[in-house]
């Protein structure tokens, strides 16, 4: 069976993730702790994301349409760019063509689904919110963690120094650990969301306790106490 829009949702985000976990787990040293930072900050958005769906009105729909309403606007930048700058003769045929064709169905779904909105610009995210307000939103945990977690990550993402200057050398592994654990934990709960939309755990009534075994074998120091988790959770 062909999945739903709503289906699309969480699979397009769920292989996101997994595109972004390949990655982290190719950074097997300290000294990617940039792009680790870079990829848990992402992942946590992501969950954000998966998690908001059915916290905003006509969630699903929002996300799939939020697509074209960002195509539209660049395109509709590139445009204008290209009309300021005649002098460089950029071709911005397929963009024009794109604006001429779908601007009239694009505005239309804009101002069906987000009408307090009332300028294309002022829609940021399919949400129609900030970070801080879909985190806000969301609650315990993922208020928390935009508060305290989220600015550090940041760091590693935007220009400046801010995170590396004076920062003793040895304490960089520590950001590169930070940045794994909380990785963890955004896939962890993203996969729990999949899990329970797709409803995978009628089909195998075990497989939420594989993940709680999954998150919590490293935490085992001796082959009998990851023996015992193993029978606790799996039998």
């Amino acid at each position: 069976m062909k999945p739903s829009e709503r289906d699309n949702c969480f699979l397009g985000t769920y292989y996101r993730t997994a595109g972004n976990i390949d990655s982290l787990l190719a950074l097997d040293n300290g000294k990617h702790f940039q792009a680790a930072a870079m990829l848990s900050r992402s992942l946590y958005e992501l969950a954000v994301d998966i998690y908001l769906i059915d916290k905003v009105p006509q969630g699903w729909m929002k996300m799939v349409f939020f697509v074209e309403v960002e195509k539209l606007r660049i395109a509709r930048k590139l445009v204008e760019f290209a009309a300021a700058n005649s002098a460089r003769a950029i071709d911005v045929s397929v963009q024009t063509n794109f604006i001429a064709h779908n601007e009239k169905r694009i505005e239309g779904n804009r101002k069906t689904l987000w009408p307090h909105l009332k300028k294309p610009g002022d829609l940021k995210h399919w949400s129609g919110k900030n970070l801080s307000e879909r985190a806000a939103l969301l609650g315990d945990p993922f208020d928390e963690m935009y508060n305290s977690h989220y600015p550090r990550l940041s760091w590693y993402v935007h220009s400046g120094l801010t995170g590396v200057v004076n920062m003793p050398s040895d304490r960089f592994p520590l950001v590169h650990g930070f940045a794994l654990s909380l990785s963890m934990f955004c896939y962890s709960e993203i996969l729990e969301a999949v899990i329970h939309e797709m409803k995978i755990d009628l089909a195998d009534h075990k497989i939420t306790n594989h993940l709680k075994y999954a998150k919590l074998l490293p935490f085992t120091k001796t082959p009998e106490e990851e023996a015992g988790l193993l029978r606790e959770l799996l039998g």
